[in-house]
């Protein structure tokens, strides 16, 4: 009879407790804190969960979504090594429960005033020193061969400075968010640019800027940064990136129609803080390889080399990037008797490639080496195969051929 009760009693505070659970008390913070970057007003993301009538409405897609991984876009597991805001692309386990008991006791939508303060603005830099957009407004045609509904587009960004100075803070200031898919921030000499369109309308670039401006192909050392949609500012505590008066930026932006409307006319841009002087300067280091080969029908094929550091560095930022058959990856540093682990994932995702940066950057000493491996798939049950029925696929800029990079924000020293 005590055993019956227990249960009973049980049974009853597990109700109570799932009964409790509203929109605007329980879900709202973490639609807020994982979801509403994307999911909002003219996000990319279907939906404005804002609003409680939509969340309601896409509760069971949504959990579907989350746990199979899908949702939030794949990132590299903060397991590996925490980065910024890695609370924010990174779902816990409990919040995914709380949904689930959220749709189970009827979706309550609960009383307004529990709701949080939703505050995008984190997503900016404040006072920027530097605001550079595109020249003009451009209309994307998504004309582009084999590819329908996605144009790769590439504009020369003037920033209007006489001296160098070094970038300590910087983002994109997105204006078609519907559209825009995701972006790669470059830096050139102004003399290498080959084609006058390139500073007017830009040009065409889907099989990357290789050949259009000098040092900005994409295994160069021109590449700054990357963003893709829910993308966290870059702030460097006491470095920076160093610009001359001679170089220009390059943005290289990825359009997808997806569910938009044609004719959006988009003129997205950068925004920085800047400074004459820093205590660190920051370059970039490509790690990559070139002298892999995937075969064709191989469902996991992983290639990977480790190279032993001549100085000593600091690793204050990485962005991994593969191309459609990307499935993983993995950065180490590897010390005498260690392994530390900087990124890793197995569940790349081609559409939402980040750049992950570190509170305190990462230091390696001279003799540590840099391990980094990527893992594709190759098969059919790959659903981005580009070749069907598949072949052997090497590296290569173009969307067909594949990579292995590392792009890594460094600094030399102590």
């Amino acid at each position: 009879m005590l055993l019956f009760i227990w249960i009973a009693c049980q049974t009853t505070s597990e109700k109570q407790s799932t009964a409790s659970i509203t929109y605007y008390q329980d879900v709202l913070p973490i639609l807020s804190q994982n979801c509403l970057r994307c999911h909002m007003g003219n996000g990319p993301g279907v939906g404005d969960f804002s609003d409680p009538e939509t969340a309601s409405q896409f509760a069971e897609v949504m959990l579907a979504s989350i746990e199979d991984g899908r949702m939030p876009p794949p990132v590299s597991d903060p397991a590996c090594h925490d980065y910024i805001d890695s609370e924010k692309m990174f779902i816990t386990e409990e919040s995914k429960e709380v949904i689930a008991k959220w749709i189970e006791a009827g979706k309550p939508i609960g009383d307004a005033a529990d709701a949080p303060e939703i505050n995008l603005e984190a997503l900016k830099i404040e006072d920027p020193d530097i605001t550079t957009y595109i020249p003009a407004p451009y209309t994307p045609t998504y004309d582009q061969p084999d590819s329908e509904g996605n144009e790769y587009r590439c504009f020369v960004l003037e920033h209007e400075q006489d001296e160098p100075f070094y970038i300590t803070e910087l983002h994109p200031d997105i204006d078609q968010e519907a559209i825009v898919h995701h972006i790669v921030l470059a830096k050139s000499p102004r003399q290498y640019l080959q084609e006058s369109a390139f500073r007017t309308e830009g040009v065409e670039c889907m099989e990357g800027a290789q050949g259009l401006v000098q040092g900005n192909s994409a295994t160069g050392a021109g590449m700054i940064a990357a963003w893709a949609p829910g993308g966290s500012p870059i702030r460097f505590d006491g470095g920076g990136i160093l610009i001359q008066p001679n170089e220009v930026f390059v943005l290289q932006v990825h359009y997808y129609l997806g569910s938009a409307e044609e004719g959006l006319a988009d003129q997205s841009g950068y925004t920085m803080k800047i400074a004459s002087e820093v205590d660190e300067a920051i370059l970039m280091a490509p790690y990559g390889y070139v002298n892999f080969n995937i075969p064709a029908g191989d469902p996991a094929y992983t290639y990977g080399e480790q190279v032993e550091v001549p100085v000593d560095m600091k690793i204050w930022a990485t962005f991994p990037h593969m191309h459609l058959l990307g499935t993983g990856y993995k950065l180490s540093v590897m010390r005498p008797d260690t392994e530390e682990c900087v990124v890793q994932s197995d569940n790349y995702d081609f559409n939402n490639q980040l750049t992950y940066q570190f509170a305190d950057p990462i230091q390696v000493n001279r003799g540590d080496s840099i391990h980094w491996e990527c893992t594709w798939n190759n098969s059919t049950s790959n659903p981005n195969l580009y070749y069907n029925p598949p072949q052997d696929v090497g590296f290569g800029e173009k969307t067909g051929e594949e990579m292995c990079y590392a792009f890594s924000l460094i600094s030399l020293g102590q």
